[in-house]
């Protein structure tokens, strides 16, 4: 995918590649590819000449062939928009870290092209170019390292291939711990939900240990320091759910399936009614440490916690 981002709209261009079985109408690619939008919604945007195959107007029903040029301008107002507020914590020649808000992808994806982090930051410091070395969810606040160069992105890539970079989170629970514990429980799919990111503890996942150290109780719940032992996908959100504590605010694993697909259809007016008092998950990067992509230095990259407790404090007492 090629980004192109103009006053107005977002130019998304895309190489086609077959899906499996018979080829796609542009529709069906549509359908498929974007699924913030529906059929009739993207009907409107072909009608509206938004939709481009190999530099000629798309139509609806048109056949497309592998490695047709589709191309997309997206308006600006579709995307939503996020907590733009982020500030450097580190920088030297190869690499820059931000402490990035609770509501601010860290990279296009999804809905977010123009308001994601490494888009404003290039604006906001005058860059070309900014390398993403890992990600944060969008409502995970807190410490994101970028590279200057490529050279660097590669061997910070090999860093974390080997597992040489080393992260602390933390984290709002909405019960407390009675003493720390380190969770050792395989995750993989969850199953048993029709929500197909949805992941869970189940015997046929990987490996995966998470260690949670109990700070303060804060009202009743507790604010934890969190040190992932593994790398699996939302790790630390379902082990705090394995524990019958799910993270403050976490709609995939604090709520039923069927509360998390009301509020994404219906956004955070429903939240209130669903029982969760907070707007986004409330798990903070804290810390991440390497060593030097240059000089092998072991850099140390901290976040304070601001964003995290006063995110906790907007919500109603309970």
């Amino acid at each position: 995918m090629t980004i192109h981002l103009t006053d107005g709209h977002t130019e998304l261009s895309f190489q086609y590649m077959q899906a499996e079985g018979n080829s796609e109408t542009l529709l069906q690619f549509l359908l498929r590819r974007f699924r913030y939008l529906d059929e009739s919604e993207w009907q409107q945007s072909i009608r509206q000449q938004r939709l481009w195959v190999d530099n000629r107007l798309g139509h609806p029903s048109q056949r497309l062939r592998n490695h047709q040029r589709v191309t997309y301008l997206r308006p600006d107002f579709l995307e939503p928009e996020v907590d733009e507020h982020f500030e450097v914590v580190y920088e030297d020649d190869l690499l820059i870290a931000f402490n990035k808000s609770g509501n601010l992808p860290t990279s296009p994806s999804g809905k977010y092209f123009k308001h994601t982090l490494v888009n404003l930051a290039k604006q906001r410091l005058g860059r070309e170019t900014l390398l993403t070395l890992h990600r944060l969810d969008r409502e995970t606040s807190g410490v994101v390292a970028f590279a200057k160069h490529k050279a660097a992105a590669q061997k910070m890539a090999e860093h974390f291939r080997n597992w040489r970079v080393h992260k602390t989170y933390q984290a709002i629970l909405s019960k407390p711990l009675t003493n720390a514990v380190t969770v050792d429980m395989p995750i993989g799919p969850a199953l048993d939900s029709t929500i197909r990111i949805k992941q869970a503890v189940t015997p046929q996942g990987k490996p995966s240990q998470t260690h949670f150290q109990p700070l303060d109780e804060i009202r009743d719940s507790q604010l934890v320091e969190v040190r992932p032992l593994t790398g699996r996908t939302h790790q630390i959100r379902v082990h705090a759910a394995y524990l019958g504590s799910p993270i403050l605010g976490d709609k995939l694993y604090g709520l039923p399936d069927e509360g998390f697909l009301r509020w994404l259809e219906e956004g955070e007016a429903c939240l209130p009614m669903l029982g969760c008092v907070v707007c986004r998950q409330l798990l903070h990067a804290s810390e991440i440490r390497f060593p030097h992509p240059d000089t092998g230095e072991k850099i140390v990259i901290c976040a304070d916690n601001t964003n995290l407790l006063r995110d906790f404090s907007e919500g109603p007492e309970v």
